[in-house]
């Protein structure tokens, strides 16, 4: 049960580092056009932090 637990736990901070990632390429890929247009992503993660701030 404890290598179930701490696979869990690895797994689960893979995808949220995965998650902060794939978002932080977003919001570089909409900041580097010329329009510098802000349409991110639905759940990306920046937005979503600046939200629940």
């Amino acid at each position: 049960m404890k290598k179930f637990a701490g696979n869990l736990i690895t797994f689960l901070c893979a995808l949220g580092i995965l998650w902060i990632l794939v978002s932080w390429a977003d919001v570089i890929a909409h900041n580097t056009t010329y329009q510098q247009e802000e349409q991110y992503m639905k759940n990306n993660a920046f937005v979503v932090l600046e939200y629940l701030k």
